[in-house]
């Protein structure tokens, strides 16, 4: 029993012994752990952005504490950071995440408080604004606030209940047509405005006794000095305020057409906005030459504190840039709203691709998941979806079959029944994802976007259409391709969608033509004087010498480039059958608007061939006859001239010309039944009315000018309305008529000459003619951005896209020709025979004026300019025969032979003459 007791005790003994041994070290350890954490010291300071440092300890924090207990004050309340960090004193804090603690104050109930107007005095001490200023002034908006430390503000200013421009200006130069000397060659204007101003709320130190001081019941509060080191055992605590500072110049622009304008601001920050009592009086008599820096008021923001926590994550990104090889965009760019999640482009399958290129500067070296599954190296950036994965699915199938992809081709059926139905082979996408950089890529992704077109067949009113008609409207709704890019940081982690909107643009296009009219200036009469001719002719009157009156519609699609519908003939089937079943209205519209002819009645039918010979046969031994006795008439006349010349008496050579005269009025009478003109018509002038054309556009296009939608695509819609001409007129003087009108041989000679040329063939003929052509037309366009709201109303919007409202344009062109042509037909048995020859030259000379209607600073305004073309004389010389069956269809053999030169004779205009701007109703000073 007792040995037994013994060896427990011992037992103990020893166990007693080990434990406080091991409790002796662990004291030892622990007052080695006390002793060596004596000189821990804190980092406790703000933290404004990821990169900003720590500078230091914070001296209110005393040396060697394991434990700290602290708080942030009503004047840091908002959203912005501290930064909290234990080191060793001798060393420097790290500023990383590992090592210390982010602290963040959510923003509770954020208020506007009040404002203050502050100026400066002639040694440059901020003064408080008390009286009115003059313009060109530079004042301070003090903008004091609670619960909003690091928030992003903006301030629109308004005076008489208008909101003041935010401009910038800049040296425009100015060109003149007759340049004074007193007139600057630049000036000094406004060259961009804004609404809003930007600021952003910080702490501001107010312990300078000179420095602005804080109103009454505003945030405030204290910070330790950071340039005192405490070394004396003292400690500083500075007083700050929370507040926003805006910088404004008093612009004398404010002030156009006003004596006094008093200035209020209006606050808007988050979904909310204040309106201030705080004013500020412009005297706007005070006649002063200031010159506003050319960064005037542009609002410059400058995100000084960053608010949100993700940005403080060391793995991660700072940029996000996306790029379609004309636009680049970093979705991160805009700290003062989430990061953008959409990138919008407008592609084809094929042909108008493009290559998608994101960039990011990622860094996963300090990843929270380090060495575990969820590491972010290698799988920070990645194409997760894409719509030719579908296409791949099937490729994958054929892959065993055949080694290649591509794209294949088509078969598209259009139209109702089997006898109207067409078809158009087209191209569609049949391959795979195009990508260029390597899985695991953390800093760029690249690949090819493409809009994958669906060429399934559709129908519409149960007639099936082309399939580009699923895309004829291009607003919301439209069909969209998507590649799904996705980031996986600690700091980030995004959902890009890269969409792709179909690049088919459509056009429609009415057109109206209406007749030409024509009428002689002078009879085609005898050269004696009309009142005593004995034969006259019946007055001349306007007769059309056109086509008539007609309307055309055509509409048509193009995409990718390559690929073009036209519906036009689609779409008039329709009109036609709608209009058919209006009865007699439906006809009417279809023969004049859609140029139909008359259709030939069932009863009234057409001869056979057998008929038709006889017809032909009937009506070629008429003409023959009335060319066989208008030939007898003119030999008598031209016996009758030869005989006048040789007689010497007077008496005979009355009688020789009163027969003369006989003969001359049987030629009238002969050459008006077979509508042949024995002479000339000195002058004639051609009148084409009014001719109008409307066309219209539209297509998704990407948004190119910088701004919210810069990432975006937008459905622009265009319309031209042109006069093609609004009148033209067309005057010729026949130098053979004047000719024929100075003596009777000549009358008779030039007659003789074209009564020949008309036995001789259709077109045959003898010119030797000026004429002079004049037209005035114009258009008027306009443009729509149904995304961005740019139009043609818009000036700065015209000036982007390069467009004026409207532009008026004339022509004036002088043309003198002289040709003899021939045209000679000749059916005999089973052959026709065709001779034609042309021996000419004429000249022509052409102005070409145009004036653009646009607006400006100063009001709307006429830009003329004029074109000369220059002096251009063309000759010929042509020759063709051709034997053929008497139908025409066989061709026998022929020959041609044909001799041209062009000569400049006076060169064109290098460059259209200018004549400045014309203002109307106001005008530049």
């Amino acid at each position: 029993m007792d040995e037994n007791i013994r060896i427990a005790s011992n037992k103990a003994q020893n166990l007693k012994n080990t434990k406080d041994n091991l409790l002796k070290n662990l004291n030892q350890e622990l007052e080695n752990f006390e002793n060596k954490f004596k000189s821990v010291v804190w980092a406790w300071n703000l933290a404004y952005q990821r990169s900003s440092l720590p500078n230091g300890r914070n001296e209110t924090i005393a040396k060697g504490s394991t434990e700290v207990n602290l708080s942030l004050k009503q004047h840091l309340y908002g959203g912005g950071f501290a930064w909290l960090e234990p080191f060793f004193e001798g060393s420097s804090p790290t500023g990383n995440i590992k090592s210390g603690l982010y602290i963040h104050t959510e923003s509770q109930s954020p208020q506007i408080l009040t404002a203050e107007w502050y100026g400066y005095d002639k040694d440059g001490n901020p003064l408080k604004i008390d009286k009115p200023v003059i313009p060109g002034s530079k004042v301070q908006l003090h903008i004091y606030t609670r619960s909003m430390y690091g928030h992003n503000i903006r301030v629109e200013l308004k005076a008489n209940g208008k909101t003041l421009k935010a401009n910038a200006y800049g040296s425009v130069i100015q060109v003149y047509a007759n340049k004074k000397p007193d007139q600057p060659d630049s000036v000094y204007e406004i060259i961009d405005s804004k609404d809003l101003f930007l600021a952003e709320v910080e702490i501001y130190d107010y312990s300078d006794p000179k420095s602005i001081q804080p109103p009454a019941g505003t945030i405030t509060g204290h910070l330790v000095d950071p340039k005192e080191d405490g070394a004396d055992g003292t400690i500083s605590a500075l007083p700050n305020v929370q507040k926003a500072v805006l910088d404004v110049f008093v612009d004398p622009a404010w002030c156009t057409g006003e004596v006094q304008i008093i200035i209020k601001p209006t606050i808007h920050f988050g979904n909310q906005k204040k309106d201030l009592d705080s004013f500020l009086t412009v005297n706007c008599r005070e006649s002063v030459k200031v010159e506003m820096p050319e960064t005037g008021n542009v609002p410059v923001f400058v995100d000084k504190i960053e608010t949100n926590f993700q940005a403080f994550h060391p793995c991660g990104y700072n940029k996000f840039e996306v790029s379609d090889g004309t636009r680049t965009i970093d979705l991160l760019e805009d700290k003062s709203v989430p990061p953008l999640n959409l990138f919008e482009l407008v592609a084809g399958p094929v042909n108008n691709t493009h290559d998608i290129t994101i960039d990011l500067d990622t860094d996963t070296t300090e990843c929270s998941f380090d060495g575990t599954l969820n590491d972010h190296e290698k799988h920070a950036l990645s194409l997760i979806d894409y719509p030719e994965k579908e296409f791949e699915k099937d490729a994958k199938e054929e892959e065993e079959k055949s080694s290649t992809s591509g794209n294949s081709t088509i078969k598209v059926q259009i139209g109702g029944d089997k006898a109207n139905m067409s078809a158009q082979q087209l191209i569609a996408f049949d391959g795979k994802l195009e990508k260029y950089t390597a899985d695991g890529d953390d800093k760029q992704l690249k690949f090819k976007a493409r809009y994958i077109y669906d060429y399934t067949p559709i129908n519409l009113a149960g007639i099936p259409v082309h399939p580009i008609f699923r895309y004829f409207w291009l607003g919301n709704g439209v069909p969209t391709n998507t590649y799904m890019v996705r980031s996986n940081t600690c700091r980030y982690q995004q959902a890009v969608s890269v969409k792709t909107y179909p690049d088919v643009g459509w056009s429609l296009k009415l057109s109206y033509k209406n007749s030409t009219v024509e009428r002689e200036l002078w009879g085609n009469q005898r050269y004696v004087d009309t009142k005593k001719a004995k034969f006259k002719r019946e007055p001349q009157k306007w007769i059309a010498a056109g086509d008539g009156k007609s309307i055309g519609i055509s509409l048509g699609a193009k995409w990718d480039e390559k690929n073009e519908y036209d519906a036009t003939a689609d779409v008039t089937k329709q009109v036609k059958a709608l209009t058919d079943s209006l009865g007699a209205i439906g006809k009417f519209v279809n023969s004049v608007f859609l140029g139909d002819e008359n259709k030939k009645d069932e009863k009234y039918k057409e001869p056979d061939a057998k008929h038709k010979a006889a017809l032909e046969s009937v009506a070629d031994q008429k003409d023959q006859k009335e060319k066989r006795e208008l030939e007898k008439t003119r030999e008598q006349l031209r016996s009758a001239q030869a005989k006048y010349s040789a007689l010497v008496t007077d008496r005979d050579k009355a009688r020789a010309e009163n027969d003369i005269n006989i003969l001359q009025r049987k030629m009238d009478r002969q050459s008006k039944e077979y509508e042949l003109k024995l002479t000339r018509s000195i002058g004639s002038i051609s009148i084409q009315w009014p001719q109008l054309e409307a066309q219209f556009e539209w297509s998704l296009e990407n948004i190119s000018q910088r701004g919210p939608f810069y990432n975006q695509t937008g459905v622009v819609l265009q319309g031209v309305l042109e006069l093609t001409p609004l009148i033209g007129i067309t005057a010729t003087l026949d130098f053979l008529a004047l000719a024929q009108r100075a003596h009777p041989v000549a009358l008779a000679v030039i007659a003789a000459a074209d009564i020949t040329m008309a036995i001789i063939g259709d077109g045959s003929k003898i010119t030797c003619e000026l004429s002079a052509t004049g037209t005035f037309g114009g258009k008027l366009q306009g443009f729509l951005n149904t995304k961005t709201g740019e139009n043609s109303f818009n000036k700065d919007d015209r000036n982007a896209n390069d467009k004026q409202v409207a532009e008026l344009k004339c022509d004036l062109e002088f043309k003198l020709k002289i040709a003899i042509e021939l045209n000679i037909e000749k059916k005999k048995f089973f052959v026709k025979v065709i001779v034609t020859g042309k021996l000419g030259a004429e000249a022509t000379a052409k102005w070409t004026a145009k004036a653009p209607i646009d607006t400006d600073d100063y009001g709307w305004y006429l830009a003329p300019e004029m074109t000369f073309e220059g002096l251009e004389i063309k000759g010929e010389a042509s020759f063709s025969g051709q034997v053929s069956s008497r139908d025409g269809k066989s061709k026998y053999g022929s020959i041609e032979s044909t001799n041209e030169f062009t000569w400049q004779a006076i060169d064109a205009w290098k460059e259209p003459k200018k004549w400045g701007k014309f203002y109307f109703p106001s005008k530049k000073d």
